[in-house]
C-alpha cells in the first residue's frame, strides 16, 4: 500500500520525458555516491538514517522514476528533497549544526561538482 502512494506521489512529476544525458546521469550518480559516503544522518519523515539508507532510498526512488528525470536539478527537486508520501522535505543533520534541507545541501554539492568538473576540461 505504502508502495502505491508513492507510485502516484511520483507520477505527478511530470509527463514523459527522456533519460538523462551522459554528463547529466554522471552528476546524478555523483550525488548519490556523495550522499552514500556522508557521515552526516538523512532525516526522512522526523527519523535519522544512514547514509547508506538515505542512499539506497534515493536510487530507488531514481530507478522508478528515470524516464522522467532529465537533468540533475531535476532529481533534486522531484525525488531528494522530500517525501513524496508524507510531503516532509528531508533534512541533513551534519555534527552540532543545525538541520538543513537536503535539498539546499545537495544543489551546494552540485554547484562543487560542476566547477571541479569544468576546471578539469
Amino acid at each position: 500500500m505504502a508502495l502505491a502512494a508513492g507510485a502516484l506521489a511520483l507520477a505527478g512529476i511530470g509527463s514523459a520525458r527522456a533519460d538523462p544525458d551522459v554528463v547529466a546521469q554522471a552528476e546524478i550518480d555523483h550525488l548519490l555516491v556523495y550522499i552514500g559516503a556522508t557521515s552526516c544522518a538523512f532525516v526522512r519523515n522526523g527519523t535519522p538514517g544512514t547514509a547508506t539508507q538515505a542512499r539506497d532510498h534515493l536510487a530507488g526512488k531514481y530507478q522508478f522514476a528515470k524516464g522522467r528525470i532529465s537533468t540533475a536539478e531535476e532529481f533534486i527537486q522531484n525525488l531528494a528533497t522530500q517525501s513524496s508520501m508524507s510531503g516532509e522535505p528531508y533534512l541533513i543533520r551534519c555534527g552540532g549544526k543545525n538541520d538543513q534541507p537536503a535539498g539546499v545541501w545537495l544543489v551546494e554539492e552540485l554547484r562543487r561538482y560542476r566547477k571541479v568538473a569544468q576546471a578539469t576540461r
